[in-house]
């Protein structure tokens, strides 16, 4: 554990993105049509940037066949939870939404096949001594609905609408603070005798962080049996993820699980928790 680190423990005993694909029909044997659009490289921006402050970012969208396709781009903000659940609320709606800061340069494309395009944003960030923290929304790039595939007898073709969210992140200089919230959800032990902590992780701070997550597992002798490390992706604040912890086949026994969180602050998080194999 590195010196800067403290820890505060509480004991108790004992949750994107990418392509989203919206099915557009329902089938015995579906054959599904193939994407049209992709949008290329990273689908998380985040940029520093101080109030008043201004940057622009691009966003690559390759057409991936070899007839032209038109590609709508609008503005939402959105959220994750740890029950797998996204939000997509309408743009400007969240407290913590950026949306009106960010301006597309298009609402609308059309992609020669084979090829990519640009579109590109410019962020202006408000003159306000009141930000602090992390504001963040997302741009949606939405190809044209794909016509269904030519079907068997005994099939019925699925037609799809692909979107990618691009997550615009903004990240304040000013103090904002980075806590996390844990909460044991199940204990379980899988087909092949592995044993499954499930946690929810949930940001109640105000500044965005990419989780180091770990859990230490310790027999009733002390000793250590067991370590875990995740590093997760960027958790936004008001949104939680799913975490599980897979430890190997152990002898029956009561086990002392310490599960911890570096949100990158100068104190680690804790939660402790008895588990029974």
């Amino acid at each position: 554990m590195s010196p800067r680190m403290s820890i505060s423990m509480n004991t108790r005993s004992l949750r994107l993105i990418g392509a989203i694909a919206l099915a557009m029909s329902a089938s015995l044997l579906p054959s599904v049509a193939r994407a049209q659009i992709a949008v290329i490289g990273s689908t998380v921006e985040e940029h520093g940037a101080a109030p008043g402050q201004r940057y622009e970012g691009t966003i690559v969208v390759r057409n991936l066949t070899n007839a032209p396709q038109p590609v709508r781009v609008y503005q939402t903000d959105y959220r994750f939870f740890a029950d797998g659940t996204s939000r997509f609320d309408s743009a400007g709606s969240q407290s913590r939404s950026n949306a009106t800061w960010v301006h597309p340069s298009t609402s609308s494309v059309t992609i020669p096949p084979g090829t990519d395009v640009n579109v590109t944003y410019v962020v202006t960030v408000p003159p306000s001594d009141s930000l602090r923290g992390t504001y963040w929304s997302a741009i949606m790039i939405e190809g044209a609905p794909t016509a269904p595939p030519p079907t068997g007898a005994h099939e019925i073709g699925l037609g799809a609408v692909v979107r990618y969210a691009v997550q615009l992140a903004t990240q304040l200089p000013t103090a904002g603070s980075r806590r996390v919230r844990l909460a044991k959800q199940a204990f379980a032990t899988d087909s092949a005798g592995a044993h499954v902590l499930a946690m929810t992780v949930e940001n109640s701070g105000e500044r965005a962080y990419r989780p180091a997550l770990w859990v230490e597992l310790y027999d009733e002798t002390g000793a250590q049996r067991a370590r875990v490390q995740q590093q997760r992706g960027l958790l936004y604040p008001g949104s939680s993820l799913l975490q599980r912890f897979t430890f190997p086949k152990l002898p029956a026994g009561s086990y002392k699980a310490v599960v911890f969180a570096d949100t990158g602050d100068d104190t680690v998080s804790a939660a402790q928790y008895t588990l029974v194999f």
